[in-house]
């Protein structure tokens, strides 16, 4: 299945439902336990993951230096069970590297690792530490942790032919990145990505309006509501509490104590939530002129696409229109429906409007309306008769004498009719009168359709006109500089939707009534419906409440997998009776109930993680045989693992080396992957959700399609040749071999110390200085009086960006 979703993800195969199959039979297991769900539910009380979180007792000290903190204490526990050492601390150069790119992002200057590496100070990691943890880049590394989770992307994915921009969601982006720099408690980190509409007062600053984007920049699946929710259901459970609520969509729960009904029972949380058409502004904008210029561009679209539809709406309303509606109707009286809409559309006519009219004189017809006695008589004429025939008719015509009745008659021997035509356009000129006292008008009540509702019912070319509309206005939303920001939240509907389960999961099938409410196997007896509006609010507390015991332990497990290179917990999304055992339970429940005691402050866990023994230790293990052979998969932590740069981090170390970095922080996303390629942060790349950028996938980006638990590591020729042949690496070592310190340089010793200090932050061994030297003498001998398509000081600087010690972290 896995390799299924990667073929489907490489080639963008993109159909919405394939999307939410895969969704669903990622999360079904491939077997049946045989267990009854009752059986399934009654064992979860005892499941590790299920348990409350206790704070257990460190294990005793031992008579060793090592163990610095509670954590080195369980940690060397376990290594001591196994009669095994931990590995010995790593150098300072490798502490301040690791630190810089576990923090930022990016590696340290050669002053950083200088002054780091001569100072004297015991405290002196510790302050480094703090410092980075102070830092507005914290944040920003941070953030792209959190955006997998919450499948962030700049586009919808695929819609048909509507607009795939979400033109604000940077504006949910840059909020995670302000809230990691601010210590937000993850507490109110979760309410605020699910409920902050629920909780900011009018006069209270808008700006925390934008975590709703958690919500709702997921995909939207051609826009069917189900999967829709679905996806905000799944993106809230694994994402939070590691759990595969989304395993009950078509029944109970195949392994966790999950029934159906409760899927149902959030389903109508979400369902009866709903997003406003006019979202919120999260301030006023800076630049007062720019906004003008867009407020002026923008109405001046938007009056365009109104000024359609409004004329659209009233083409119903207007008497050629009528004419033809009538017309059609009465020659459509005994045809199905599909074969009226063939009809209308040979006529140029819209099909809602047509059966509408088509129903209404069915309707009339056999009620015997007075109006339409004429109109029935009449249509039953000879057409090469028509006016005799009209002639004869009268006397029998009037012999209905309501007023009704009379009017239309008069009119029509006003001047005689020669065909229906001219019968239809009598008719449409008394339903359209515009004299007060029309008493006609009721006439077309059926058929006033709005503007606001009207494009639905627009025939192809008219809808897709409207789509191009709505594209330049989404681009002008998106692109123009004056554009403010606004946040992409849900609000309550006016009245809650009551859910119903959907049997084996399809909406058109509904069974039982459920309430709004939250899993029955954490809340148990205490379990009450949900009565503030919607339940977002309820259900958010519920989530980040002090006493779930699993919002705690995943979080704390995904900053550890994060730091430490593996999970305490190997399935970080799935915390569920078939989920990985922690290799260190009571450590996992000590960070947990720690972390909640500590006010819920993610940079407080990650600070005690940074300052133990077990992070500052060397990837190079003691007696690494037999430690290998003992636990090869290092889930002791007996070393530190050995970790590859992500896609950002290797891509911004890149242009920091080479001080081409743009450090502005927040705003629109950019390009990175075009040859006019942006120099910013990664983290403010444009997230092609339908498109994503082939070098994206090369290395390993997580898919925005679905929440991600941790991405993958894969080594592909593709990584080679980017590092070889891509322009970013190509541009980036001829700007360092072409800096203005580097040009100051004659000797080239000193032109190789310098790039060994840029890129690598350290000094060149005596041996890699021969091997560079030679090289570079090589080279230019060879070169000599010929202009080097590839300069070599440009060669070296971009072999030295391609090696492991650049890309690794040790």
């Amino acid at each position: 299945m896995k390799s299924l979703f990667i073929f489907l993800q490489f080639f963008r195969i993109d159909h919405a439902l394939i999307i939410s199959a895969l969704t669903i039979l990622f999360l079904l297991p491939s077997t049946d336990t045989g267990k009854t769900f009752s059986e399934e539910a009654s064992n979860s009380s005892k499941h590790w993951a299920f348990s409350p979180i206790k704070n257990p007792p460190p294990p005793k000290s031992q008579q060793n230096d090592w163990a610095q903190t509670t954590i080195d204490r369980f940690i060397l526990q376990k290594i001591k069970d196994a009669k095994l050492n931990p590995s010995k601390k790593a150098s300072k150069e490798t502490r301040i590297r690791r630190i810089y790119f576990d923090l930022l992002g990016h590696p340290p200057k050669y002053s950083n690792t200088e002054d780091f590496i001569n100072n004297s100070d015991p405290n002196a990691y510790v302050s480094l530490v703090d410092k980075l943890l102070s830092s507005p880049k914290f944040g920003e590394k941070w953030a792209r942790h959190w955006l997998d989770i919450a499948r962030y992307a700049d586009t919808k994915g695929y819609v048909f032919q509507e607009s795939r921009e979400y033109p604000y969601a940077y504006g949910y982006r840059d909020w995670v990145i302000n809230a990691l720099n601010q210590d937000l408690p993850y507490n109110k980190f979760i309410i605020y990505q699910l409920a902050a509409d629920k909780i900011i007062k009018n006069d209270e600053n808008k700006r925390n309006l934008a975590a709703m984007g958690f919500l709702t920049v997921g995909r939207r699946f051609l826009n069917r509501n189900p999967d829709i929710i679905d996806d905000r259901i799944d993106v809230t459970f694994r994402g939070l509490m590691g759990l595969t609520v989304a395993c009950s969509r078509c029944h109970d729960h195949k392994y966790d104590p999950i029934p159906i009904s409760d899927y149902y029972s959030l389903y109508g949380v979400f369902d009866s939530s709903t997003e406003p058409s006019e979202l919120p502004l999260l301030g006023a904008p800076h630049d007062l002129q720019a906004y003008k210029s867009f407020k002026s561009i923008l109405d001046s679209k938007q009056s365009e696409i109104n000024s359609y539809l409004e004329k659209r709406s009233k083409e119903l309303i207007q008497k050629s229109f009528i004419e033809k509606y009538l017309l059609t109707a009465s020659e459509g009286m005994n045809l199905s429906k599909d074969e009226l809409k063939k009809l209308a559309s040979s006529k140029s006519l819209l099909h809602e409007p047509t059966i509408r009219w088509r129903d209404y004189l069915k309707a009339k017809k056999k009620s015997g309306d007075p109006i339409y006695a004429a109109w029935f008589k009449l249509s039953s004429l000879k057409k090469d008769s028509f006016i005799q025939s009209f002639q004869l008719s009268l006397k029998d015509l009037e012999k209905n004498e309501s007023k009704a009745n009379k009017t239309i008659l008069s009119l029509l021997k006003t001047k005689l009719p020669d065909s229906m035509t001219e019968v239809a356009q009598t008719y449409a000129s008394l339903f359209t009168e515009s004299n007060p006292t029309n008493e006609f008008h009721k006439e077309l009540d059926h058929v006033i359709i709005p503007a606001s509702k009207i494009f639905s019912l627009l025939e192809t070319k008219g809808q897709q006109h409207v789509r191009n509309l709505r594209r330049n206005l989404a681009k002008i939303k998106t692109t123009h500089h004056g554009a403010p920001a606004k946040a992409m939240v849900l609000v309550d509907r006016s009245t809650p939707r009551e859910p119903r389960v959907f049997e084996r999961g399809n909406s058109n099938n509904k069974g039982e009534k459920v309430p709004r409410q939250f899993l029955g196997f954490l809340e148990g007896q205490e379990r009450k419906p949900y009565t503030d509006g919607s339940g977002r609010l309820e259900m958010a507390r519920s989530i980040a409440s002090d006493t779930n015991p699993l919002t705690a332990r995943v979080w704390v497990n995904r900053v550890w997998g994060h730091l430490m290179g593996s999970h305490l917990v190997s399935t970080p999304s799935d915390f569920g009776l078939r989920s990985a055992l922690p290799s260190h339970p009571k450590l996992l429940d000590y960070l947990a109930f720690n972390f909640i005691k500590d006010g819920w402050s993610t940079k407080k866990l990650i600070r005690s993680i940074l300052i133990s023994s077990t992070y500052k230790q060397s990837s190079i293990g003691l007696k690494e045989a037999e430690t290998q052979r003992i636990d090869p998969e290092n889930r002791m932590f007996t070393r530190a693992n050995r970790k590859r740069l992500g896609f950002e981090s290797f891509r911004d170390s890149i242009l920091y080396v080479s001080g081409k970095l743009d450090t502005t922080m927040y705003g629109r996303p950019v390009d990175i992957a075009s040859s006019n390629y942006s120099t910013r942060r990664s983290i403010y790349a444009r997230i092609e959700r339908q498109n994503l950028p082939p070098v994206f996938r090369t290395f390993d980006f997580a898919s925005p399609d679905i929440h991600s638990p941790k991405r993958p590591e894969t080594t592909v020729p593709q990584q080679a040749l980017f590092i070889l042949n891509g322009k970013l690496i190509q541009d980036q070592s001829t700007a360092i071999a072409n800096s203005p310190q580097f040009n100051q340089l004659t000797n080239n010793n000193d032109k190789i110390t310098l790039l060994f200090q840029q890129i690598l932050s350290r000094n060149p061994s005596n041996e890699e200085l021969l091997d560079s030297l030679k090289f570079i003498t090589s080279a230019q001998s060879q070169n000599k009086g010929t202009d080097a398509v590839y300069p070599i000081w440009n060669q070296l600087a971009q072999a030295l960006l391609s090696t492991n010690e650049f890309i690794f972290i040790d």
